[in-house]
Formats: structure tokens, C-alpha cells, sequence
């Protein structure tokens, strides 16, 4: 089913990237980790993200298992794939992920029959050894990492513990032009919700700026309290997410630098094709070990 590449194969370029400032550091850290710090709220704010969860349950009915979930967050996936019948390991670096997705397989245990282990660890340095038939990293997973280097050792990681003929599966957030050339730092899309925990009324709007030099792209969602009466807190709290900007060239390259080997990829998942043009926000690609 995979869409196989064709042409001539990239050619691996080592660009030179200047060291981040220390700011710099600092802000990709944060948004590599602040937000899965309120898993319930993650949970209530991508509750109707689904499509990924399908495409991904797909390729394992394909390719089979065991299966490794890869920023396994509080088992949006995980779960389903055990309840298809497949032994699944999940990492993630966040614990409060890991402790809902545990909460989520005990409520199941009976239906999921022990197929799940839950690990905390790092990308760069998988706490298993495999071999496993498929490896995903859903939701974006891949791009809290912003070093080549960086990005390079987490797929060579991969690569060891994926068996000869294994899979590895992951998806790309590629934003719209239109949306990036909306004024950097400026709020945008404010909407009042409830908290799903604490039940507090929050305003919550967005806002970006593009480190061009970095490729790393700054979300930060605000969350501002709502009184009773509906005034809006004149502060608040930010949450801070960092994404890799990754173009199909640049997956191709690093894949390769890994050891990995391109063999489909996609502008959505329902089989879009991805072209050099294609105004697709989701990226999926397809990999396995070269041989």
C-alpha cells in the first residue's frame, strides 16, 4: 500500500547550524515539554483527533507486531492498538502522559490482556532493544527535536531496534504560508472553554513567531481565567510548543543519514499524494532499515 518514491536519491547535505543562544535553547526546551504537563487537558483538547489513529491501526493490521509507540503520550494510540490485538510498547518523556495512559490500560485490562508496557524515556536514547515489526511517532512527535544531529540519532535509535523488515511510520506538521504570515507574536482565534479538570472558565488564544535561523517554529498557547460575571484575567499563563520545520527534502536526507530508507509517503492521511506544492498541513512518511 505504500506510495514507493521515485527519482534520484537526495543528496545528504550537512548544512552548518550556529549553536543556539541561550534563550533559544531554553524556548525549544520548554516547548519539547510544557505541553504534556496537563494530560487531561491534552486529552479534552485533541479528543477529536482521529484520523492519524486510524491510518496508524492500518499500517499495523499491515505490518504487524510488536509495535513501538513512540511519544506514546496517554495512549490516544496505544490503546487501540493493543485492543486490535497487538503487543505495543509505549515511551514518552512526560510522566503525568505515561500515568493517564496507565489509569486508561487498567480500566481495560481485561480487553487489552496485558499487551502494553509503558516506558518513560528519551528519542535520542531508547530504553528497549526490539526487535519490533513497526515504529510510529504520531502527532508530531519527531519535531521536538530540532538539531540535525539531533534528529539523526533518535532515527538511528529507531533503527536498531526495528527488525530487517520493519516499518517506521511518523507524521510532519507543515503549516499553511497563510497561517505563518499572520502577524508574529500577535494573539489569535480567543475562545472561552471550561477546564475538563478544575472546570475553571479559561479564555485560550494563539500565537507564533518563526525562528527562520533555527527552522524552529514558537506556538504558545494563552490560557487566561474568566470571572463569574466574564471578565478576562489581564494575565495568565503560556504553554509553549517548539516544532522543527521539516520539508519531504529534508526528512529524505536525514532518514538517509540514519540508515533509513524512503519507500512512500503522503499529504494526509486518506492516501493524499504529497507533491512539492501540496498545501497539505500533515506530512506522513513511510521508512524502513536499508539493507
Amino acid at each position: 500500500m505504500a506510495r514507493r518514491t521515485t527519482g534520484a536519491r537526495p543528496r545528504v547535505v550537512r548544512a552548518r547550524r550556529r549553536p543556539p543562544s541561550r534563550n533559544a535553547r531554553a524556548e525549544e526546551a520548554a516547548g519539547a515539554t510544557e505541553p504534556f504537563r496537563d494530560a487531561v487537558l491534552y486529552d479534552w483538547e485533541y479528543r477529536r483527533r482521529r484520523d492519524d489513529v486510524a491510518f496508524y491501526r492500518m499500517l499495523a493490521a499491515e505490518r504487524g507486531g510488536p509495535v513501538l509507540d513512540l511519544g506514546c503520550g496517554t495512549g490516544r494510540l496505544l490503546i487501540p492498538l493493543a485492543g486490535d490485538g497487538f503487543d505495543v510498547v509505549g515511551l514518552d518523556l512526560a510522566a503525568p502522559m505515561l500515568d493517564r495512559a496507565r489509569a486508561k490500560a487498567r480500566r481495560q485490562g481485561r480487553r487489552l490482556g496485558g499487551r502494553t508496557l509503558l516506558v518513560q524515556g528519551d528519542l535520542r536514547a531508547l530504553p528497549v532493544r526490539g526487535p519490533f515489526s513497526l515504529a510510529v511517532m504520531a502527532f508530531h512527535t519527531i519535531q521536538h527535536l530540532v538539531e540535525d544531529d539531533e534528529l539523526v540519532a533518535a532515527l538511528q535509535e529507531i533503527r536498531r531496534v526495528l527488525g530487517p523488515d520493519g516499518w517506521l511510520a511518523f507524521d510532519v506538521f507543515a503549516p499553511r504560508a497563510r497561517w505563518l504570515a499572520r502577524a508574529a507574536n500577535r494573539r489569535f482565534d480567543a475562545t472561552v472553554f471550561r477546564h475538563p479538570g478544575t472546570k475553571q472558565r479559561l479564555e485560550y488564544s494563539v500565537s507564533h513567531h518563526l525562528d527562520e535561523r533555527r527552522r524552529a517554529l514558537h506556538v504558545r498557547f494563552h490560557y487566561r481565567r474568566v470571572s463569574p460575571d466574564g471578565r478576562v484575567a489581564s494575565r495568565g499563563s503560556i504553554v509553549h510548543l517548539c516544532h522543527r520545520q521539516l520539508t519531504p527534502v529534508e526528512v529524505e536526507a536525514l532518514l538517509a543519514r540514519a540508515g533509513l530508507r524512503l519507500i512512500g509517503r503522503w499529504g494526509g492521511f486518506h492516501d493524499e499524494p504529497l507533491g512539492d506544492g501540496t498545501r497539505s498541513e500533515q506530512h506522513v512518511y513511510l521508512a524502513r532499515p536499508e539493507r
